[in-house]
């Protein structure tokens, strides 16, 4: 789960990050993993609601070009592309913010993926996942989904269900094959850069033809490097957005994001968010009362 949640907590002793939304009523629980596992998931979580929310209930999530599995608990989630997900269910790479309802009766654990890594272990076309968008766990070619959820369902506790769920991943991590090192190096090379830099600069820098680029990040992200950069581009700009302050500081944080104009920045985060960089401030200073949040670096929250 990927969300703009604040408000945390200090790490427990077991590393647990609690994050509190008052205006949604959204308590999320994030562990990063420990081991094999920190190469491989951005965290592990779990999220609650609550009726004391102040009727705002929808958190943002954002892509990050990694993917998800979801697994319910309690009542089924409402989200504008969750059309009844069932029990279990992937959330596969996108390049679009979907919105998630937080009401009293939100139950749900999750693995959050770093990017590349989710289709190797679900053995799954990362490319499938992605036109997927939320896909069952029914529709994978991996019953034992189907089966870890039941088990996980009869476990009360939020940490106890994270252990089996990490065991669970663990004995997947053995079985799969890792991702190649070239598209880890890619990614780090886009990352570094915050979505800046063209395809044929990246190819440069790699050695490699723009092709064979393209074939690598549809094999084993599900997106292509543009959209990729696209997507670190746009989150790049949702940080500075949060920064902003003064009237000229949407027109900078264009700059800062890489865009050669406010119109280029303005259609880009559109598309991504579904929101304006205008109406996405005005969303952060009503979610969080007015208060300017604080920032947190590389978040497995999405909102």
């Amino acid at each position: 789960m990927v969300s703009d949640s604040h408000y945390p907590s200090p790490a427990s002793a077991d590393g647990i990050v609690v994050l509190r939304r008052p205006v949604t009523g959204l308590t999320l629980h994030q562990r990063r993993p420990q081991g094999p596992l920190r190469h491989v998931v951005q965290s592990l979580w779990w999220a609650q609601g609550s009726a004391a929310g102040s009727g705002q209930g929808v958190e943002l999530l954002h892509p990050d070009g990694g993917l998800g599995v979801v697994f319910n608990f309690g009542t089924p989630p409402g989200r504008e592309v969750w059309p009844g997900a069932g029990p279990a269910w992937v959330d596969g790479p996108s390049l679009r913010t979907g919105g998630l309802a937080v009401t009293a009766g939100l139950a749900l654990l999750g693995v959050r993926f770093l990017p590349g890594w989710g289709g190797a272990l679900l053995g799954e076309p990362p490319e499938r996942l992605a036109e997927a968008g939320l896909l069952p766990a029914g529709a994978l070619r991996r019953p034992a989904l189907a089966e870890l959820h039941d088990r996980l369902r009869e476990i009360d506790d939020g940490m106890a269900r994270v252990a089996l769920l990490e065991r669970e991943l663990l004995g997947w991590l053995r079985q799969s094959e890792a991702p190649s090192p070239l598209l880890g190096a890619a990614l780090e090379w886009q990352r570094r850069r915050h979505g800046q830099g063209s395809v044929a600069e990246l190819a440069e820098a790699l050695s490699v033809s723009p092709r064979r680029l393209q074939r690598l990040f549809r094999g084993q992200l599900g997106l292509s490097p543009k959209q990729y950069a696209r997507v670190l581009r746009v989150a790049r700009g949702r940080t500075l957005i949060k920064r902003a302050e003064g009237p000229g500081a949407l027109t900078e944080a264009a700059y800062a994001a890489g865009y050669c104009d406010q119109a280029h920045f303005v259609h880009d985060f559109t598309a991504v968010t579904g929101l304006t960089p205008g109406e996405y401030r005005r969303h952060v200073q009503q979610r969080e009362g007015g208060v300017r949040p604080a920032l947190m670096s590389a978040s497995p929250s999405r909102s």
